[in-house]
This record gives structure tokens, sequence and C-alpha cells, in this order.
């Protein structure tokens, strides 16, 4: 808490990157800042970090927010924020920018929370398509494939995904997505047989 009545998110920092020593998220261009100003709504929304690192926050203005650690930022915001409003109540959470994409039924870019387990990051594409393996998801960074089968239990801070990195869901094997049929028509075949020998 910082000053009367403004209470700070943490949503947006992993437990494992709060306290003693551990590294911490930073933001970068391309990411941006959820803000929530309980008392006025209106006020509240997604603020893009642009390429120069700077975010333009209602009330506040623009600021600088890449080159230190996000509890910084967060704490210099949040003063901000309680010098200009009367009964400040604020949340802010960084963001990132990824792509999800492959073989999910809504690809596309998702604002993630970096606390997002890279499940919860497909849950929002609205899941693996039938044809889609969660054994094969790939991180892509500039065409380049980081990780070739990324832990989905993991999240977006421990995977250090940035804006911009790509995450595609692969395709099941062609036997998972025809052994049921494959099956099904042996034993329909062995049942022909079975009957025409009596």
């Amino acid at each position: 808490m910082l000053g009367v009545g403004v209470t700070v998110a943490l949503a947006g920092t992993p437990l494992s990157a709060q306290g003693t020593g551990a590294p911490e998220v930073t933001l970068r261009p391309g990411d941006a800042i959820d803000v929530r100003i309980v008392a006025d709504a209106d006020l509240s929304g997604v603020c893009p970090v642009d390429e120069r690192g700077m975010v333009t926050l209602p009330l506040v203005g623009t600021r600088l927010v890449t080159g230190a650690v996000w509890s910084v930022v967060r704490d210099s915001l949040l003063a901000a924020f309680a010098r200009e409003l009367r009964y400040p109540s604020v949340q802010l959470t960084p963001m990132r920018r990824i792509p999800i994409l492959g073989h999910v039924n809504k690809a596309g870019v998702q604002l993630l929370d970096p606390a997002v387990t890279l499940a919860g990051a497909i849950a929002m594409a609205q899941g693996a398509s039938p044809d889609g393996d969660l054994r094969k998801v790939r991180v892509v960074r500039d065409g380049i494939t980081l990780l070739e089968a990324a832990p989905v239990d993991a999240t977006v801070f421990q995977l250090d995904l940035r804006s911009g990195d790509q995450v595609v869901v692969g395709r099941r094997s062609w036997w998972d997505r025809n052994s049921g049929a494959v099956v099904g028509a042996v034993i329909s075949a062995v049942t022909l047989l079975v009957t025409a020998g009596r």
C-alpha cells in the first residue's frame, strides 16, 4: 500500500518474482500496463508501451517505464496517481502481447499477465483445436524456435516470454487423430470375417 487508499495489484508480478533477490518482471517496448482505477472505470484500460519505452497513462501523462524492475515502476506510477486522485485505489498489472497461433480455436494476439501459465494463454485463444496437441507447443522469437516442447504449466514469466514471441500449438500425429477410426474399421472387418466364416 502506498498512501491512503492506494492499493497495489501484484497480479502481474509472479510470486517467484517477489521478495529477496529473485529476478523480477521488467517492461519492454511492445508490452502494456493494465490500469484499473476503482473509483472511475472510464479512466481504466490497457496502455501500450511504445518503442521509446514510454507509456501514456490517464491523469498522470507520459512516463518512462523501461529500464527498471516492475516494483520500482509500479511504486512510482502509484505515487503519481496518488497526487492526482483524492481517494485513489489503483491496480496496475504489466502485460505481454503474445500471438497464440497454430492449432487453437481462435488464433491471435493475447494480452497476458506474466503470472499466467502457457495453458492459460492457450485457453484465452479458446483452447487447442481438435487437432491441437498441448505436448507440441513451441515458443518462437524472431523466426527462431526457442522451445520445441514448452511446458504448459510454466508461466509467461518463467519462460521469459516477451511481447512479440509466438506460442504455436502443434498438430496431433496422424495416429492420434485417426486411431479411433482405424480401430473401428479393424473391429468391423474382423466382425464381418467372423460372421462370414460361420
